[in-house]
């Protein structure tokens, strides 16, 4: 059994690979690895994750605890991220902390040895996920963690109003309020106008209502691009809920060798003076300097806004890449303003990449496009154009 002091001063990288959890670099060494820990569980969980075979993914993994933890083997860096994200929150003091959507208790259990003077209660409505973080709380020797099988429609019937003053979320909504759908859009701004919110705001009201006045709501969602960020704020503003954008951030990391971003978010009952465009571009663009400069890089809702933030800009080239079978399309293309050349690369569904050079580089810009299309080029028919009236819709 482990002692919790133990298990408080350990990396978090060192506490997932206590549990037999590995870092996956490529989905065959995933198979691999949880076929050695149970090849008849993985047999049948691999056409469900594949969604070649119709079934719950949950009631599969956590049949087993050694089984279930072998799983998070796909998602360990993605966790790791969010928890050293939480540990670097110094300010962070609770006294009783909810984890909606805890599943096997993985998370739970390492918030109970972060926050050892606070009480977790992790909630979830798989059953066998309930018993998994059971035994594994019993295994860590954590006494102040409890776990409940509940659906989360009814938690208001089990905990009293303003009861926690720490609530955290983890890829949990999407599959409370149903998926979010992709966003297809080039304009960010005529999307939220056109989509402002993801789901209904009466499930985030009950988070409103278990929350202290003065307590925090983390979440941690699957939200892949901007426009899914800004109808995230928008529901959250719904229910009461308004983020900090200053608390919140976002983590790096990847997942079976796949790099990814997601944004961090901290929402409490507080009111804020900013809007959600102007929030998002505060949290996409912090820590970086207003001033931009030649050699620099940006991905995602960063690129988007520095993008923005660059003003006047004159069009010089550009190549629209059709995904074939597909609804995606890729634009890369040629700016140029005052300072700089602007190499940007963006979709429409959110995919957005800028390089910064200096402004007469055209050889290098030429060269970065290149390597763009030779990265890309095969996914479908490339169409080239020299000014914006003949750039494809």
């Amino acid at each position: 059994m482990f002692a919790k002091t133990k298990l408080k001063s350990q990396s978090f990288s060192a506490y997932f690979k206590s549990l037999g959890i590995k870092e996956c670099q490529t989905k065959e060494d995933f198979w691999k690895h949880v076929t050695v820990v149970d090849p008849f569980l993985a047999k049948e969980l691999q056409p469900i994750m594949d969604r070649k075979l119709k079934g719950n993914i949950y009631e599969v993994k956590n049949r087993t605890l050694p089984f279930s933890l072998a799983v998070e083997s796909w998602t360990v860096n993605f966790h790791q991220a969010l928890l050293n994200w939480v540990n670097q929150q110094t300010y962070l003091k609770p006294k009783r902390i909810l984890e909606i959507g805890c599943d096997n208790g993985l998370l739970a259990c390492r918030y109970a040895t972060m926050f050892p003077d606070a009480e977790i209660v992790g909630i979830d409505l798989c059953g066998d996920g309930i018993r998994c973080a059971r035994e594994l709380a019993i295994k860590q020797g954590l006494n102040n963690v409890s776990f409940y099988q509940m659906d989360f429609m009814e938690v208001s019937e089990h905990f009293s109003l303003n009861s926690f003053d720490l609530i955290i979320s983890a890829r949990t909504f999407h599959e409370i309020m149903g998926p979010i759908m992709i966003s297809n859009y080039w304009s960010l701004l005529a999307y939220l106008k056109e989509n402002p919110t993801y789901g209904d705001s009466r499930y985030l009201e009950i988070v409103h209502r278990l929350l202290t006045e003065d307590g925090l709501y983390l979440s941690c969602e699957q939200l892949k691009n901007s426009a899914d960020l800004g109808r995230w704020a928008n529901v959250l503003q719904e229910a009461g809920l308004h983020i900090q954008w200053d608390d919140s951030g976002t983590i790096e990391y990847h997942e079976i060798g796949v790099d990814r971003l997601s944004p961090v978010i901290v929402a409490t009952k507080r009111e804020t003076n900013l809007e959600t465009l102007e929030g998002m571009e505060h949290l996409y663009t912090k820590g970086y300097p207003l001033v931009f400069e030649e050699g620099r890089s940006y991905k995602g809702g960063t690129a988007e806004f520095a993008y923005q933030r660059l003003g006047e800009k004159t069009f010089v080239t550009g190549i629209q890449l059709k995904v074939t079978n597909h609804w995606h399309v890729f634009r890369l293309e040629l700016w140029e303003t005052d300072g700089f050349l602007l190499v940007y690369n963006y979709g429409n569904m959110g995919y957005h990449e800028l390089d910064i050079i200096p402004t007469c580089a055209y050889e290098e810009a030429h060269q970065l496009m290149e390597e763009a299309v030779g990265k890309f080029g095969h996914l479908g028919p490339l169409v080239w154009y020299d000014n914006l009236d003949e750039r494809p819709e």
